[in-house]
């Protein structure tokens, strides 16, 4: 198991070895083949005390995002979920031995109740976090040396203007 905190935050990614993505979304593949489980991405509404989840069966390992708020922040919710996989958190705990047609069928109050995590005081969760952090913080600069799209266009307009202003006092 990883523990972020008793690591350089920037051995951890050389470490983790992923590939070069412009999105945490195209992880998915990835993190797939290191837990030999299908990730599944389900944009579900949570409740205003939770933005994500994670449940895991034998085979699958369904990652629940709150589709009412920014792609940046979905983007964010979904590179912690991530993160509990990359770390290993589902191996020494796992959350869940519910069948696939359960979890796509259950009520999200439920999922919320049984899995959700609301608050970041567990040494995974503050070590999940930072991995998420370290993660975005790469994507993102890697995007802002290209020329794509987020899929945000305002986060784009506000990139843009901070780097042509940037740009300027050079």
């Amino acid at each position: 198991m990883w523990f972020v905190r008793s690591r350089r935050q920037g051995d951890l990614l050389a470490e983790l070895n992923l590939p070069r993505v412009t999105s945490v979304r195209d992880l998915r593949g990835e993190v797939s083949r290191r837990t030999c489980r299908t990730v599944v991405l389900e944009p579900r509404e949570q409740a205003s005390s939770l933005c994500g989840a994670c449940a895991i069966t034998e085979s699958h390992a369904y990652v629940f995002y709150d589709p009412r708020t920014s792609p940046t922040h979905q983007d964010h919710i979904i590179a912690h979920e991530f993160g509990h996989l990359l770390l290993g958190h589902h191996e020494t705990r796992p959350l869940s031995a519910l069948a696939p047609s359960l979890i796509t069928t259950m009520d999200p109050a439920v999922v919320q109740m049984m899995l959700g995590r609301t608050q970041y005081d567990e040494v995974e969760e503050r070590d999940t976090e930072a991995l998420a952090s370290l993660l975005q913080r790469k994507i993102i600069d890697r995007w802002l040396c290209s020329d794509e799209s987020s899929g945000d266009d305002v986060q784009d307009r506000v990139t843009h203007t901070l780097l042509r202003r940037r740009e300027a006092r050079r």
